[in-house]
């Protein structure tokens, strides 16, 4: 494979990943998969998810978390980066796609998130770094960001035939 201007690096926000998907498909995926498959022609670098992680105030909730983590940290090439709350978490990403964009670490970056704080960022690596940022839209015209949409390189919508193959069984 060809790695010049191929090199992608996907950033999950988790929260905003977790509740699009349940809420859209009402179901949990393999985000391995979910990587793989979003990223299958490009040269993945880079797996990074973001999270503000529950407290142990509501155990059973956090021996959920814990669990998860460890089956997220068997994934290769996958970071987790974790916030105190889900703003902190915002901030990372945007931290990361800035710094990431400065030390030419991916072409392509793809942002999975609905949330159209970013768009202020994107617009701003796309023009300054000549990097293409891929939005990857999960749910309905209500909860993806317009705003995304617009400056975003590409936008993919993730459907039900998309996922159909990286569904958990329950």
């Amino acid at each position: 494979m060809d790695s010049k201007n191929n090199k992608a690096i996907i950033y999950i926000d988790g929260s905003n990943f977790y509740f699009s998907i349940k809420n859209t498909f009402n179901c949990k995926i393999d985000i391995e998969k979910f990587c793989k498959k979003l990223a299958k022609s490009y040269d993945l670098v880079g797996i990074n998810y973001y999270i503000a992680p529950v407290g142990d105030a509501n155990p059973k909730m956090y021996t959920e978390q814990q669990r998860f983590f460890e089956k997220l940290r068997e994934i290769d090439k996958l970071k987790i980066t974790f916030g105190r709350l889900e703003k902190a978490t915002d901030v990372n990403i945007a931290q990361d796609l800035i710094f990431d964009a400065i030390a030419n670490t991916y072409d392509k970056a793809f942002l999975v998130s609905n949330d159209g704080d970013f768009s202020g960022v994107v617009f701003s690596i796309i023009s300054k770094f000549n990097k293409e940022i891929i939005y990857v839209a999960i749910g309905n015209r209500k909860s993806i960001s317009y705003h995304l949409k617009k400056v975003s390189s590409k936008t993919i919508k993730i459907t039900e035939r998309f996922i159909q193959d990286i569904k958990k069984e329950k």
